[in-house]
């Protein structure tokens, strides 16, 4: 009875991972169809994407691995080291929207002071 019961979850599991990973594929596949490109630059590009995959996912492993020797080693706390991963991605994606912004703004103000105060040679 213990042993069905465990090969229920991993059965469900390995089933909502293999419909992620479709979904993942199907939206990769539709944004490069909607790039406009000739066939077969599409399917070229296709080829690169699926060769790229497995160093992907070795770099993930590689990750995860890594979290896992801190997280036994108790370097740091894995809620405080995620909690920081996630910050700095949030800050990092809000400080280059704002100076993108500040850049703009600033950029704008210099051209109409150059409008305004014309230099004669």
């Amino acid at each position: 009875m213990y042993p069905s019961a465990a090969a229920g979850p991993e059965a469900e599991s390995s089933r909502k991972l293999s419909q992620l990973l479709n979904a993942v594929t199907d939206a990769l596949v539709w944004v490069i169809a909607r790039s406009g490109l000739p066939a077969q630059q599409q399917s070229l590009r296709l080829a690169n994407l699926l060769m790229l995959l497995s160093h992907v996912r070795h770099v993930s492993n590689k990750g995860m691995e890594h979290l896992l020797s801190m997280k036994c080693k108790h370097v740091v706390p894995v809620y405080d080291l995620l909690l920081e991963m996630l910050n700095a991605h949030t800050l990092r994606g809000y400080k280059s929207s704002v100076s993108g912004s500040e850049c703009s703004s600033a950029e704008d103000s210099k051209s109409k002071e150059g409008s305004q105060n014309p230099q004669s040679p």
